[in-house]
């Protein structure tokens, strides 16, 4: 099949990775302004026999060309819904008579199929004292419990491409890094124990968070809300409302402790896999 994954925004680039994880077999042209955060040469590498092209200028899509095509933000403006696959990031975007995925469990509807986003990642073993946050984050989101987590925990902590940290600057085991490349992102991933995943209210419960797709596909134990958890079905150390619910266990993790974690992962990872083996369904009927 010919498959043609759509945007005229420059975001979401990191929700390609499933798409050409379920597409493998087929040829994949990729239209967006361009590859931000090289997200796609990390993902090309992870298929090099799949035949992936990025295409630059949406004025050359031809939706008779292929055999589906898919919107990678329902609400881009510029590419119309009409006889295509829309992702819906949130439930607002998910408009009676069109056909949507989405990535979270939170968006339903009757048009609407949700599938995890998982990706062939590349994973390593870490047992270095690190635990990476990805996304979006405020200074309010750094309330008592999170301070107290960050500096009472033992690790060295890497906040990962968000619009504003600097009430972080303050922490002594903190570091920042406002802009990271895919296939450095990756490594740090592999480099660290845990991904620290945002707990509520600041993880609002309408949309889906990258960092959930990335710790997975790269088989890395999460620190996890309960809800969120039991939401997406995640493994790892799940607390219920405050980070430092699972401070003790987070800093008494040990070698053995840890293999068992990244067991989880691993049968987490092929859960997820087998769940989404027949997805390709969808996409063609």
């Amino acid at each position: 099949m010919k498959i043609a994954l759509l945007s005229t925004f420059n975001i979401h680039m990191c929700c390609v990775g499933f798409l050409l994880d379920i597409f493998k077999d087929d040829e994949i042209h990729v239209y967006f302004p361009y590859d931000r955060d090289n997200y796609l040469e990390y993902y090309k590498s992870l298929y090099p026999t799949t035949k992936i092209s990025l295409v630059v200028d949406i004025k050359e899509y031809d939706k008779s060309e292929y055999d589906q095509s898919i919107k990678i933000t329902a609400n881009d403006p510029g590419i119309s819904p009409e006889g295509i696959i829309s992702i819906a990031h949130l439930q607002e975007q998910v408009i009676p008579g069109h056909k949507y995925i989405t990535l979270t469990p939170w968006v339903k509807g009757e048009n609407v199929k949700f599938i995890f986003p998982l990706y062939n990642g590349l994973n390593q073993v870490s047992y270095n004292k690190v635990i990476t946050y990805i996304g979006f984050f405020v200074n309010n989101y750094l309330d008592e419990d999170t301070r107290r987590f960050i500096v009472e925990s033992g690790y060295t902590f890497y906040f990962v491409g968000g619009d504003s940290y600097t009430g972080l600057n303050s922490l002594p085991n903190v570091r920042v890094i406002s802009k990271l490349s895919t296939p450095d992102l990756v490594k740090l991933i592999n480099s660290s124990m845990f991904v620290l995943l945002r707990k509520e209210p600041y993880q609002l419960t309408d949309r889906y968070s990258g960092a959930i797709g990335h710790a997975v596909s790269h088989k890395k134990p999460v620190i996890v809300q309960e809800y969120t958890a039991n939401s997406y079905g995640l493994k790892g150390i799940v607390f219920k409302t405050n980070y430092c619910e699972v401070l003790e266990t987070v800093k008494n993790t040990n070698k053995e402790s840890y293999d068992l974690l990244v067991k989880q992962a691993d049968e987490l990872y092929e859960k997820i896999q087998e769940d989404n083996k027949d997805v390709k369904k969808y996409f063609i009927n």
